[in-house]
């Protein structure tokens, strides 16, 4: 019995130390409003580049092709809303699974500075153990980025409700907080271990400055699979964040997706119009295309869940020794004492 209070003790006195050195994680970062502001309008930027570029051109090429259509009505608001849900739906989805990755990536700046100014060896000179202090800073980065997605997902739904897009039911509003989650315990185990490698925060500047402009296009979430090359469109498939926004997508659109079936619509021609229907369900794919196997939602998770298992030992195996390394000169004085 005293080894299993003694044993209950320890664990409570380490989550109180979890927990405090957590809080200061938040305390540095939310003190620096600049740095908070910057990691917010980041996917914010992503968001009005869309709706201010890209939007009216995949609009547009729609539209064209539901002009060729030979005897079709003008469309009725409720079909072009559909339309204008798909399409918004599409981007949206990439615009959170980007968010995930390169919200993390401008967190990882505290560990950064810490490792830079030598506060990390503060903390390892006391008695806390180097796990404690390595499991603080992925519980900070994994809480920051998930508030800020959540932030940038509300602020998405505004955006869908301003345009008549909103089509997501009741359940796929959770879904998608439960998808948010994962992607970011995945996003956060990542960034972690690349940035246990980092020294400075100069460098950690560019890396997050070139990652938010590449990460985009690495996990397809700008354009559709069939506007890919082919040889881009198979490199996607390799980097987990293509599978979080895969999982996004198949609960933004599949409501506007069904609906657009159930329109009745006034067309002389209705072969050409369920073509045109068949043409951007597939341009729109859900499921993603792994060297000709189809990835469904539920292996898509698990290859999350995979991707994440991965990171997890990745980071207890280097990324201790990478935290808390000392310079070759420290070494030797401790060893001739």
């Amino acid at each position: 019995m005293e080894k299993v209070k003694a044993f209950w003790q320890k664990a409570v006195q380490q989550l109180l130390i979890l927990e405090a050195l957590t809080r200061r994680h938040l305390l540095v970062f939310f003190k620096n409003w600049v740095t908070v502001i910057f990691t917010l309008m980041v996917p914010l930027i992503i968001l009005a580049v869309y709706i201010l570029f890209l939007r009216e051109m995949e609009i547009g090429q729609i539209k064209n092709a539901l002009e060729a259509i030979e005897g079709l009505t003008t469309p009725t608001q409720s079909f072009l809303h559909q339309v204008y849900a798909i399409v918004d739906s599409w981007m949206i989805s990439g615009v959170l699974a980007v968010s995930c990755v390169t919200v993390s990536l401008n967190t990882c700046y505290i560990l950064v500075r810490d490792k830079e100014s030598g506060i990390n060896k503060d903390f390892l000179s006391s008695p806390i153990p180097q796990k404690t202090i390595m499991v603080s800073y992925f519980c900070f980065n994994a809480f920051v980025t998930f508030a800020i997605n959540l932030i940038v997902y509300f602020i998405c739904l505004i955006y869908l409700v301003a345009y008549g897009a909103l089509m997501i039911s009741v359940s796929d509003f959770f879904a998608i907080i439960g998808i948010l989650l994962l992607s970011t315990i995945n996003a956060s185990l990542l960034t972690f271990f690349i940035c246990s490698f980092i020294k400075k925060e100069s460098v950690l500047s560019s890396i997050v400055a070139i990652g938010s402009a590449a990460i985009g296009f690495l996990i397809g979430a700008y354009l559709p699979p069939d506007m890919l090359p082919p040889q881009v469109n198979s490199l996607t498939t390799f980097f987990p964040g293509t599978y979080s926004a895969g999982l996004l997508r198949n609960y933004f659109m599949s409501t506007p997706l069904e609906k657009l079936m159930e329109q009745p619509y006034v067309v002389e021609n209705h072969d050409a119009l369920e073509k045109f229907i068949g043409d951007l369900q597939n341009g729109f794919d859900l499921n993603i295309d792994f060297f000709g196997h189809t990835v469904t939602p539920g292996v898509m998770a698990l290859v999350i869940l995979a991707f994440s298992g991965i990171f997890l030992v990745l980071n207890c195996i280097f990324t201790s020794r990478n935290l808390f390394r000392f310079p070759k000169k420290q070494k030797k004085l401790k060893k001739t004492n």
